[in-house]
């Protein structure tokens, strides 16, 4: 008979530090933008910090709008990941659910802030960006240009870190649940 133990893993969350790591590194990055080519080539583009060094006067509302509101959902992100790590602690699981319905919330009102910029933008006007992602391409005579806007790679990596949010409350229930006994 062998008195061997066997070996011990660490009870640690994977899931949830690999969701905590992907919703961190997605508030470092643009959530949205237009870019425009043609005859005229020109980007911008927002993080959930800053807008556009730059922008067209009549852009100039829209752009307050989105660098006035988007910090609250970087808040929201940072507040995710905060209860996802504390909720990763024995005895604190249930932190990770108000941390994923965090993680989800911030994408959906993101996408509600930037509709509500783009629309306010607009108001109505004919060759205007409409809805928060699109292209469009406007010609006079031999000149076009085509405009392209959306979201874009940190929204999409939150949205990823939401999912997996959601994947660490089950993995944390299966795999690292404590017995009371």
């Amino acid at each position: 008979m062998s008195n061997e133990k066997p070996i011990a893993f660490p009870r640690v969350n994977f899931v949830a530090l690999l969701s905590a790591a992907l919703s961190l590194v997605s508030i470092f990055l643009y959530w949205w933008g237009y870019g425009t080519s043609g005859f005229l080539t020109e980007s911008f583009v927002w993080s959930l910090w800053s807008g556009p060094s730059r922008i067209y006067t009549g852009s100039a509302n829209s752009a307050q709008t989105l660098t006035t509101y988007s910090p609250a959902v970087g808040v929201l992100v940072i507040a995710s990941v905060v209860l996802l790590l504390l909720g990763t602690l024995p005895r604190a699981s249930r932190l990770m659910v108000g941390s994923s319905v965090l993680a989800i919330v911030a994408p959906i009102l993101y996408a509600i802030i930037v509709n509500t910029a783009v629309s306010n933008a607009c108001n109505g006007a004919a060759n205007c960006i409409s809805g928060p992602f699109g292209s469009q391409t406007v010609s006079t005579g031999p000149f076009a240009l085509t405009v392209n806007w959306g979201f874009q790679a940190g929204f999409y990596l939150e949205i990823v870190g939401a999912v997996l949010s959601v994947l660490a409350i089950a993995f944390q229930h299966t795999f690292l649940s404590t017995k009371n006994s």
